[in-house]
C-alpha cells in the first residue's frame, strides 16, 4: 500500500479528508485525517480515523467506529515527529 500521507481522500458522502498520518495495526491500514472544506483550500475543525477496506476496484475507506481501535490509534499516532 502506498503512503497516502499529505493527500486528500474523498469519501462517497462528498466529504474530503487530508491525510495527516497513516498507520498499520493488526494488518489493517488506518488514516488520521482532517476534514477539508468544499473548496479543498481550508481545513475544518473535524478530524477522523478511517480504515482501508479491502476492495478490488480501488481504494475504499470507512470511518472507524470501534472504540477500542480508536483508543489504540489515538494513543499511537503522533503528529509531532
Amino acid at each position: 500500500m502506498e503512503n497516502l500521507t499529505n493527500q486528500i481522500l474523498k469519501l462517497e458522502n462528498g466529504k474530503q479528508y487530508f491525510v495527516l498520518r497513516q498507520a498499520v495495526y493488526k494488518g489493517v491500514t488506518y488514516f488520521f485525517g482532517a476534514e477539508v472544506d468544499e473548496t479543498g483550500d481550508d481545513f475544518t475543525n473535524n478530524f477522523i480515523f478511517l480504515e482501508k477496506v479491502p476492495d478490488e476496484e480501488g481504494l475504499v475507506v470507512k470511518e472507524v467506529k470501534d472504540q477500542a481501535i480508536l483508543e489504540v490509534l489515538a494513543k499511537n499516532i503522533k503528529l509531532d515527529e
